[in-house]
């Protein structure tokens, strides 16, 4: 029985931090498959028992996750992960363009993967690593990585007009255009989506595609018993056959099969959730 916490970050880190989570408990007889949809979210996710095994997409070979893994946005799906024995994992899920202003790096280098975090974080990431291996439970693992992250601020902390138009458009579940946007922060269309890329990630217009959809799924996976044409309708599709193509754009499968194989997660539902964090 898996059991998942969320918390959401102090005022200080809310612009670079969506929320804390973890997920510990035992998988004792069948390993859980995870699918991976696409997912707007940057996440630093640490293990501190037995590691996920990534499975390769088009194959049937899996490998096993790193102790620390940094996993940049998902513009597709991939062949997702399989979850056995036992589980006690820490993740951050970061803002659109929180880790790029924490960490400088091009998220176009985190785009569509996931890498082992020691190589790309570097010697900042061994202590933090330590203590929170070290911390006695979820709220005090979550001291820790504040501590560490606001002790990263310098010469980050200053406002930046991408990072907050990224913030807004999550917020807002991908439902802004990009001249709005770009309006916004007093940049023509072609600067804002340029820095978007180098900070974000992936372009705006995909971003928001990818935003709305998580914020639908997310919106389904809390109130099964909504249908997909109201859900279509809240998100603002142009009706439920405009879902059903970016879902299996997102997921390679149709909504129904794909929420099949996620609903029985509730463990994971948190890593595509687009609304303010439920605390447990």
């Amino acid at each position: 029985m898996l059991q998942t916490t969320m918390a959401r970050p102090n005022a200080v880190l809310r612009p670079y931090v969506w929320a804390y989570g973890t997920i510990v408990g035992a998988i004792p007889s069948e390993p859980l498959r995870i699918p991976l949809p696409a997912r707007p979210k940057q996440l630093l996710t640490f293990s501190f028992a037995d590691p996920f095994h990534v499975l390769h997409p088009d194959s049937h070979e899996a490998h096993l996750s790193p102790r620390v893994t940094v996993a940049g946005p998902q513009t597709c799906a991939r062949a997702g992960l399989s979850a056995f024995g036992t589980i006690d994992n820490f993740t951050i899920h970061f803002q659109p363009a929180g880790f790029h202003r924490l960490f400088g790096i091009p998220m176009t280098e985190l785009t569509d993967a996931a890498y082992d975090a020691y190589g790309v974080i570097g010697a900042r990431l061994p202590q933090m690593a330590d203590e929170l291996a070290c911390a006695p439970g979820f709220g005090k693992r979550v001291e820790v990585a504040e501590r560490c992250l606001i002790g990263m601020l310098d010469g980050h902390a200053g406002p930046d007009p991408i990072a907050f138009a990224a913030n807004v458009l999550f917020r807002r579940g991908g439902l802004q255009g990009v001249s709005a946007m770009a309006a916004e922060v007093n940049l023509s269309s072609r600067q804002f989506e340029r820095r978007f890329v180098a900070q974000v990630g992936v372009p705006p217009k995909l971003y928001a595609r990818i935003i709305r959809f998580n914020a639908a799924l997310d919106s389904k996976l809390r109130s099964p018993g909504h249908s997909w044409t109201r859900v279509s309708n809240e998100h603002e599709y142009y009706d439920q056959m405009h879902l059903v193509r970016d879902c299996r754009a997102f997921t390679g499968e149709s909504p129904e099969r794909f929420l099949a194989r996620l609903a029985p997660l509730p463990a994971f539902h948190a890593f595509y959730a687009t609304e303010p964090v439920r605390i447990a």
